[in-house]
């Protein structure tokens, strides 16, 4: 009996110390790695089940432009559009003057969740049916616009397409799907078994498991865990600091959902009633669909015959491999990281926002957008610290730049020929937009 005590007794004191050894690594990690912020305005919005997620917003310090939702992947945040800082598609989008919201969606550790909630609540439905449309009323709300540009990838372009086949396109003026799984059908690829297992018990633990070993990951260039990348194809600046504060966890629920799509084929969502897989060619928003030739949860045969089935006419596919005149056969997650991201990705996903202008329709002012707690803006520490800027200005001066806004009709849109893979040029009217430098 005493041996057995003193089994379990040096087994608790091991268990202790490793445990403050780990906690003391992640804590020195933290401080060498501070997360980043650059946006201009942090906003809180409250979901109808009481959830808190935030959205980051950059904008021009001018008039901003038309407004683009960036939802980001599975097991990551903003940071997948905000990295590397500089030279990210964020920075594309405002340097033409584009509002870009960045939504973190309840997954992220940015999210409050209500009494009694935490992240083993979470799924998919959630993101779906609160997190985005309050994402998209708010927006619209703040900014008078009653449509917004939607940019996903991978995960965040599947709640494109579900969220258009549920909820229509009402409120979209385009979409672009970066690395977009179109169903799990004719998909080979699968997630370290193990480690997702772990993430279905204990998804912090994973987390934390791989933002520990996110110093070595530049150096060693794995080829596994949960983001297929062709690490020769990845920036330089997109180092241990931004893959660090970019990682979260997954939740259980979600973890279990994505295995039976895998396992089964079949996408369904609202509790298995509704079958996206089969309604996918019902997708009507405008929509770029950018995919990586080394990319396994995009193979080029079903996204294309993904991309033929959909009635809209108003569709483009771009397909990014050498042979198509790119500068590397991408992946998956290197779709926003690569070294020629911004003329081989951002600039086409551009042209097409600019070729699908919103049309301004000056509503009466939303109680939300005039509601105090519900938006609270910070200025990031990018920019010189100033006092806060009172909020009925800014509403006044653009309230004076919509009415000559509303007046102007956009050209009309050029047709996009289903199988054209590069964007057309951009049109003159975008060069407007351009941010002073």
């Amino acid at each position: 009996m005493g041996l057995i005590f003193a089994i379990v007794f040096w087994v608790i004191v091991v268990g202790v110390v490793l445990a403050l050894l780990v906690n003391g690594y992640m804590v020195a990690l933290m401080m060498r790695y501070p997360r980043p912020q650059w946006a201009d305005e942090v906003h809180t919005v409250t979901t109808e089940d009481g959830w808190s997620i935030q959205l980051f917003r950059r904008k021009n310090s001018g008039a901003p432009g038309e407004p683009v939702l960036l939802v980001h992947g599975l097991a990551a945040n903003r940071l997948n559009f905000e990295a590397p800082h500089g030279h990210a598609i964020v920075d594309t989008l405002e340097a033409q003057g584009y509002d870009s919201w960045l939504v973190e969606l309840r997954c992220c550790e940015t999210a409050t969740p209500p009494e009694g909630r935490d992240i083993g609540d979470v799924s998919f439905d959630d993101y779906l049916y609160k997190d985005l449309p309050a994402a998209i009323a708010h927006i619209r709300a703040t900014t008078g616009h009653d449509r917004v540009h939607w940019v996903g990838h991978s995960m965040g372009a599947m709640l494109l397409y579900a969220y258009n086949i549920v909820f229509g396109s009402e409120h979209l003026a385009s979409g672009i799907a970066l690395g977009a799984p179109a169903g799990f059908r004719n998909v080979a690829y699968a997630p370290p078994a193990l480690l997702f297992r772990l993430t279905m018990v204990a998804p912090r633990t994973v987390r934390t498991l791989l933002k520990s070993i996110t110093p070595i990951v530049p150096l060693f260039r794995p080829g596994f865990l949960a983001f297929p990348v062709n690490w020769d194809n990845v920036h330089p600046q997109v180092d241990a600091h931004v893959l660090f504060n970019m990682v979260e966890a997954v939740p259980p629920q979600v973890a279990r959902e994505f295995d039976e799509w895998l396992s089964t084929g079949s996408w369904r969502v609202r509790g298995g009633q509704v079958d996206i897989t089969a309604k996918l060619p019902e997708i009507d928003v405008p929509l770029l669909v950018v995919c990586g030739k080394d990319d396994p949860l995009t193979p080029e045969p079903r996204i294309r015959q993904f991309f033929d089935a959909l009635t809209g006419k108003d569709k483009q596919f771009l397909l990014l491999s050498k042979k198509g005149g790119a500068s590397a056969d991408y992946g998956h997650a290197d779709l926003l990281f690569g070294k020629r991201g911004t003329e081989e990705v951002y600039r086409p996903a551009l042209e097409w926002i600019q070729n699908h202008p919103v049309k301004r329709i000056r509503r009466r002012p939303a109680r939300k957008a005039s509601a105090a707690p519900e938006t609270v803006p910070v200025k990031a520490a990018r920019t010189a610290p100033a006092p806060a800027k009172s909020k009925p200005a800014p509403k006044k001066k653009a309230s004076a730049e919509e009415k000559p806004a509303a007046k102007k009709k956009p050209a009309a849109k050029k047709a996009v020929q289903p199988s054209q893979e590069k964007s057309a040029p951009p049109r003159k009217k975008s060069a407007a937009k351009k941010r002073s430098t």
